[in-house]
């Protein structure tokens, strides 16, 4: 007989809007308990996953399953990359953008589907400033939302949207440096998105043409333009077309490095932080993390 696989799912009950009381239920429908022995823990405190996923990982657990939203997967990948173990995915957030680029989606049932099937492929992640991420880092307008949107109370679509456009409204665009294969360029942005998927999630396209497989990331920088062209352009990003505008630039690369000369906001998986005015080193790890999609 072949020996059961060891599955750990890491349940953040903070994350999204929606409630993960149906969660253990479904993976008891959901799982085929002639292949898989597994376990659910809880978090009880940011970087709670990361401590959880990392212990699973030295006792060679076979899978570490991430039931939450992007800032869950951040951390149970962090403690996952260059091992053997393998990120699992349950969307339980409120973007979910990694789980969609994977084609996993937004459903529960749809995620515990492909956990049973174990299709395991390895895929790149990256760092900022030797910070971990997995799908999308960047500067300007949508760290910014990023971190207000975490300061509230209330998570989904709308909470977003209208984070975004209270923002956009007296948002005003910094100069950055950008160093692109040695090649410098300096200018006002609304902002400059490193991305290794495609989406924060909401199918809100960043950089539509992202492979997480292709040993590079997309740089995609919006320029300096008037509010009401922006307005206009907004519908680009829900159409995988922001590559279109005139406004837009992007690149495939191995490595950027962006100098702000400001103190602002940045991203990392969903999260947004202040940081201070300095160099953002940005680089990908090849095919540094196996995961089930």
């Amino acid at each position: 007989m072949t020996q059961k696989k060891k599955l750990l799912f890491i349940v953040n009950p903070f994350a999204g809007h929606g409630s993960k009381a149906k969660i253990p239920d479904l993976i008891v429908k959901s799982m085929d308990k002639a292949k898989y022995d597994y376990e659910l823990v809880s978090t009880k405190y940011s970087g709670h996953a990361k401590e959880l996923a990392n212990t699973a990982k030295l006792k060679n657990i076979d899978a570490v399953i991430s039931v939450g939203g992007d800032g869950t997967v951040n951390e149970v990948a962090s403690s996952l990359v260059h091992s053997d173990t393998a990120l699992g995915i349950i969307p339980g957030g409120s973007g979910n953008g990694l789980s969609m680029h994977l084609g996993i989606g937004r459903s529960a049932k749809k995620a515990l589907k492909i956990l049973d099937a174990f299709k395991v492929r390895t895929i790149d992640t990256a760092t900022v400033n030797d910070r971990f991420y997995v799908n999308m880092a960047g500067v300007g307008i949508d760290g910014l939302v990023a971190y207000k949107t975490k300061q509230s109370s209330k998570r989904g679509f709308k909470t977003y949207l209208k984070g975004a456009l209270t923002e956009a409204v007296k948002y005003q665009n910094q100069r950055y440096k950008v160093e692109i294969d040695g090649i410098s360029q300096e200018g006002k942005f609304l902002s400059i998105n490193v991305a290794n998927g495609s989406m924060f999630g909401y199918n809100f396209k960043v950089a539509a043409h992202a492979d997480t497989s292709d040993g590079l990331v997309d740089t995609v920088m919006i320029h300096d333009a008037h509010k009401m062209d922006y307005i206009g352009n907004a519908w680009r990003f829900w159409a995988g077309r922001i590559h279109k505008s005139k406004f837009a630039s992007m690149n495939k690369v191995s490595n950027i490095k962006v100098t702000t000369y400001e103190d602002s906001y940045m991203h990392i998986d969903g999260e947004g932080y202040p940081f201070s005015a300095g160099e953002l080193e940005f680089k990908v790890m090849k095919h540094s993390l196996k995961v089930i999609c």
